[in-house]
């Protein structure tokens, strides 16, 4: 039993893992640049798991910070 219980853990870790880049990817420009707040934008954008079209997307921000933190996790 504690062997299949570590294998799943292990499987989940794993999946999770390589799908790490895709956090966020559902999101749309005209939410983030018309419904969401700064604190969220702020937030996804220090996300180094934010999938790479959203931080493109927050590069182009309104606020210095968002810019800057999107920026920083597109390198």
């Amino acid at each position: 039993m504690k062997k299949i219980i570590t294998i799943s853990l292990l499987t989940v870790a794993l999946f999770n893992i390589a799908n790490a880049n895709d956090k966020f990817a559902d999101l749309s420009e005209d939410y983030l640049s018309t419904k969401a707040s700064l604190n969220v934008r702020t937030t996804i954008a220090k996300d180094p798991q934010t999938a790479v079209s959203v931080l493109k997307i927050l590069a182009q921000d309104s606020n210095d910070e968002v810019r800057e933190y999107a920026k920083r996790n597109l390198k």
